[in-house]
């Protein structure tokens, strides 16, 4: 054994010096590319001399600055280069490596070890010293058992034997300790991250990736990828990690942009933020739903819900809708019937400048019955749309011929001919005159060819209103005459879906990947809206179902049939590595009977559960102080059952900066070192989705976990108190 420790310890020690020499050699590098390169390169453009005598001079002109212009790309991409290079070598500072597997592959040479870190890393001979998580025989340190194995490259499969797979906590140019074993990871290196400090950003377990997550990762046979862990499973970090093998894998073929995150809320963007940057790879756009669906909205005079607005009516604490509109707007099938072809002519705005109508509503409506009557409703209006824009630009052309446009344009002051012409007219530019006439008329009534193209003279709201009477059996509800209309989030998306299959296709990005993270709170129609909205794209579906706590959650089974059972794989993770043995027993007492899971919790005991009854609510703020000042640190997180609650109790601990306090459900996908759950009584958690909320809250602790009330405990949590 200290044979072994002694030889991984001068390895290591042997790739330090060499990390270090190589980000001394790339510092002077770019200092010094940073200092006389731009010199270098004014110094020739300086040489480069313009000369525009004749064709001659002009091409020999025209061919120094192109050779000027590589230069100066040729220097950036220098640069540019070596400023990546150095970003990796500092990233693997701090620990050059966590991993090695003794790999024979089976040539008749001896096995070769592979050292596996967050990057890869090649000293100046081409030697590969530290090779990528990311790379494909990576694979074999957390995919594989010893012996036989084999792993994946572009042209097949490479059959290997692994001799030795070994776990090596580093620090800098120290070996902190080190394990062999014949699984993926083992549980002391695991035990060793989880047991750092939580904090407010997520951080990179690169190494500490587990098989069934790894699984999940580097899958990239399956367009749609659904994934249903418990709480604490590594859910998001499987998708952060995911989304840098990927960009990795495909390098050139995809980038960030080209990638989208749909986060359950703001905060969590900011959570996870700095996983990827911490990996070398730039953010992929983030939104929430509700940020998805306003940016596509189309302008007028509706507004979207915000998000506390959002997740109060989700979560139960809005107003109740009696009509059953919101029921019926989250179903798929509502959707589809919402976009059957109907014999309805729609109506129509006249369009108009400055109060005056220029195009009726009767021609708009001599257009329409114009169209093939036989065609889609869509065709009808893309046809409408092309026949006026070419009618008001056939108007204009006409209009730039009046003699008396033309005067005015030659009575306009030196300023104005500047503003609106680009230069001054003369004498001689009256030849042209059709033509600025013309630009004039096109910049004067560029409102009208935005009216045309954004459909402004087509009731779109009459014709919505219309198609979902029919479709809802009902009308919609009038929201009164209190200025902008506010739209739900439901709402807003069959409005989109409508306008997108029956009125106009809606732009979008072209996101050849989308991650959902806590996919069983989206209804089932606006699953079907994203499938519709990017029909090519990749999906990974994310989520836990028994953090369903909204009334707006999907059944996993939902899920499948609308992506299509062929294209879906799932996988279930059942395995919680975030909390202590003790936490992960209470939240996993919550599954419900009928239930086929059991969550297996990884980490220690750790400290027990608090069950702390208070004679009455009054008691609250010196039984939650006495409580915070005997945990292990002193940051303490309070949750309640709904954002309101939450309001009232921060109040009371206004003056405690120690104490942080959220609604459970924006706390969903947090996480925090202790935590206390209060008003945990009867009457606040007895029925409905009380045992998800329970659930959702207590798995939020990763060291300690209180319970509170006053009066009864609630009955989801009886037998469980001490």
């Amino acid at each position: 054994m200290a044979d072994v420790r002694k030889l991984e310890e001068a390895r290591l020690a042997f790739v330090y010096a060499e990390l270090v020499k190589t980000q001394k050699r790339l510092q002077d590098l770019i200092a010094t590319k940073d200092a006389s390169g731009m010199t270098d390169l004014v110094a020739m453009a300086g040489e480069v001399r313009l000369n525009h005598d004749n064709l001659a001079d002009n091409l020999d002109t025209f061919a120094n600055i192109e050779a000027l212009n590589r230069q100066i790309d040729q220097y950036n991409l220098q640069l540019e280069s070596s400023k990546k290079q150095l970003d990796k070598v500092e990233r693997l500072l701090p620990s050059p490596y966590f991993g090695k597997v003794l790999v024979d592959f089976l040539d008749g040479e001896p096995p070769e070890a592979l050292y596996i870190g967050v990057n890869g890393f090649t000293d100046e001979q081409g030697t590969d010293l530290i090779y990528d998580w990311r790379s494909p025989v990576a694979e074999l340190f957390y995919n594989n058992q010893l012996g036989a194995s084999s792993y994946q490259i572009d042209q097949g499969e490479v059959s290997v034997a692994i001799e030795k797979r070994r776990q090596l906590l580093t620090e800098y140019d120290c070996l902190i300790n080190w394990f062999d074993s014949g699984t993926a990871i083992q549980d002391d290196v695991l035990l060793a991250a989880l047991a750092e400090d939580t904090s407010t950003q997520m951080k990179d377990i690169t190494a500490t990736i587990q098989r069934e997550q790894n699984l999940i990762i580097r899958d990239t046979k399956h367009p749609v990828v659904l994934v249903n862990g418990v709480a604490g499973s590594g859910k998001t970090s499987a998708i952060m990690q995911r989304i840098a093998y990927l960009l990795y894998r495909n390098r050139g073929q995809l980038s960030a942009e080209e990638m989208l995150i749909l986060s359950p809320n703001q905060a969590f963007g900011k959570y996870i933020a700095q996983v990827l940057p911490a990996l070398g790879e730039a953010n992929p756009v983030t939104y929430t739903l509700l940020q998805l669906v306003k940016k596509l909205m189309v302008s007028g005079g509706a507004e979207l819900e915000d998000e506390t607005a959002y997740f109060n009516r989700i979560s139960g604490g809005g107003t109740v809708d009696q009509t059953g509109i919101t029921e019926i707007l989250r179903s798929p099938a509502f959707l589809e019937a919402l976009i059957t072809e109907r014999d309805e002519t729609p109506q129509f705005h006249a369009i108009g400048h400055k109060g005056k109508t220029l195009i009726t509503v009767a021609h708009l409506e001599r257009l329409y019955a114009a169209t093939p009557s036989n065609r889609p409703l869509q065709e009808r209006i893309q046809g409408m749309k092309l026949r006026l824009a070419q009618e008001w630009e056939r108007h204009l052309i006409r209009q730039s011929r009046s003699e008396q446009l033309h005067q005015q344009l030659l009575s306009l002051t030196e300023e104005q001919q500047r503003k609106m012409i680009g230069h001054l007219l003369e004498e001689a530019d009256e030849e042209l005159l059709e033509e600025y006439s013309l630009r004039l008329l096109r910049r004067r009534y560029q409102g009208v060819v935005r009216q045309i193209q954004e459909l402004d003279w087509l009731d779109e709201e009459e014709l919505f209103a219309t198609y979902f009477r029919q479709s809802a059996k009902q009308e919609l509800p009038s929201r009164g005459n209190q200025g902008a209309e506010m739209l739900t989030v439901d709402l807003a998306i069959a409005k989109l879906y409508f306008r997108h299959h029956l009125i106009e296709p809606i732009l979008v990005p072209d996101f050849k990947v989308i991650m959902v993270d806590e996919v069983q709170d989206y209804s089932a129609a606006a699953l079907q809206f994203l499938q519709s909205l990017f029909p090519k794209s990749r999906f990974t579906l994310v989520g836990d179902e028994n953090q369903a706590i909204f009334d707006s959650h999907s059944r996993f089974m939902t899920m499948i049939s609308l992506f299509g059972e062929q294209r879906v794989t799932y996988y279930p993770l059942v395995k919680s590595y975030r909390s202590s043995g003790n936490i992960t027993r209470l939240f996993g007492s919550l599954l419900k009977e009928t239930d086929t899971i059991e969550i297996q919790g990884i980490r220690p005991a750790g400290r027990e559960v608090a069950w702390l009854e208070l004679a009455n609510e009054t008691d609250l703020r010196e039984a939650v102080l006495a409580y915070a000042a005997n945990l292990p640190e002193g940051n303490l997180t309070i949750l309640t059952k709904t954002a309101q609650e939450a309001q009232d109790v921060a109040s009371v601990f206004a003056d405690q900066p120690q104490i942080a306090v959220y609604a459970i459900p924006l706390a969903k996908g947090l996480e925090f070192a202790n935590v206390l759950l209060v008003a945990v009584s009867k009457a606040n958690y007895h029925q409905g989705r009380d045992r998800q909320l329970l659930y959702t809250g207590i798995s939020r602790g990763t060291e300690t976990v209180g319970l509170m009330w006053s009066g009864q405990l609630s009955p989801l949590l009886k037998g469980q108190a001490n």
